[in-house]
């Protein structure tokens, strides 16, 4: 597939659009694939949970559950070694995209289990330091007619500091199942080199783990591990842990992903748990003409082996610039959100 390479960079409540040449990539297959990136959305001061409502007939968001350490006017922090995230889908048509997604397919879009993996040690010039980072594990969805190719595809970013990069040393694709990866010094992304065919009703799973290695080249870095899972009426279809990415420098302490309602990352956006429908790639939206699915999130916190769900959701994302229209989130029950053809207004679900 052939992606629009144009990142967006942002400065204060504007979006500026930067043109830059073709990343350096790695590919393990004979792909011409061009990397995909899906991008931070704009820092805007007023833009946090609770506070606003930018989701309408004629405003995008990404759609879906998301824990922003926020109750009402009360706020909350845990921190989590693990989040696996459903999408269950028994209706779906996809519409028109801002960008191509191929001249056979009917629509495109993308699911995206977005979080912010804390206290990631890597090699500073005086010794480890601790970084934060965006990790995004992604479902690339092209329809076309009834069938459904889903890849997946993930992307980290440096959120250590405004527009920080990802040039420190990283070891990429340690499981061997990425079709290309690379991307740095911008940012790092893997494709994974399987893709995976359905129809209605499927369900996908997102699973992304944070930690120390505790074996191997590279025993004592942290690192971060992407999978996806694809069934079709209950049963699996397929599904791995993808990628898993380490980072050089030895960890003191282990990483962690952070949701809290009182502090924002030092990229200055909200240190949440995503997981939404959203545009192909590249800040772009997506029209669906039809829905009907549910979304779940859950946790493993730290110290402890039990998967918990998030205690609390809201309907719209606020980290990620690719956005979808016509979809409305509502509670189907406490801890499942449920979507469906609409204009959402960012709303608190359970």
């Amino acid at each position: 597939m052939t992606r629009n390479l144009t990142r967006v960079v942002l400065l204060s409540a504007s979006i500026f659009l930067f043109s830059f040449t073709l990343f350096n990539f790695q590919t393990n297959s004979t792909s011409s694939s061009a990397a995909t990136m899906f991008v931070p959305a704009p820092r805007i001061a007023s833009k946090y949970i609770g506070t606003y409502s930018i989701c309408s007939s004629t405003s995008s968001c990404p759609i879906g559950v998301a824990d922003y350490g926020v109750n009402g006017a009360s706020t909350y922090s845990y921190e989590a070694t693990t989040f696996t995230s459903w999408a269950n889908f028994t209706a779906l048509s996809i519409g028109t995209s801002t960008i191509s997604c191929g001249s056979k397919s009917s629509g495109c879009m993308t699911i995206q289990q977005n979080l912010v993996d804390y206290n990631v040690y890597e090699k500073g010039s005086a010794g480890p330091i601790a970084g934060e980072y965006w990790s995004q594990d992604v479902a690339s969805i092209v329809q076309s007619g009834s069938s459904f190719k889903i890849t997946p595809e993930d992307n980290i970013w440096n959120f250590s500091s405004y527009l920080a990069s990802m040039g420190g040393t990283i070891y990429a694709d340690l499981l061997k199942h990425c079709a290309q990866y690379g991307g740095q010094p911008e940012y790092y992304y893997c494709t994974a080199s399987k893709t995976i065919t359905t129809t209605l009703p499927l369900e996908i799973r997102f699973t992304t783990k944070t930690g120390i290695l505790s074996s191997g080249t590279h025993s004592g870095s942290s690192y971060v591990e992407f999978g996806i899972w694809v069934y079709h009426d209950g049963k699996l279809v397929s599904g791995q842990d993808y990628d898993e990415v380490a980072f050089d420098g030895k960890a003191s302490t282990s990483p962690y992903f952070y949701v809290s309602g009182t502090t924002n990352n030092p990229y200055e956006l909200n240190n949440d748990a995503e997981t939404v429908m959203c545009g192909y790639g590249d800040g772009s939206v997506t029209a669906i003409n039809s829905i009907s699915a549910s979304f779940t999130e859950a946790y493993i916190a730290v110290g402890s082996t039990k998967l918990t769900a998030i205690s609390h959701a809201w309907s719209a994302g606020a980290d990620t610039a690719e956005t979808v229209s016509n979809v409305k989130m509502t509670e189907q029950a406490v801890g499942i959100g449920s979507a469906s053809a609409g204009a959402d207004n960012n709303n608190q679900l359970w």
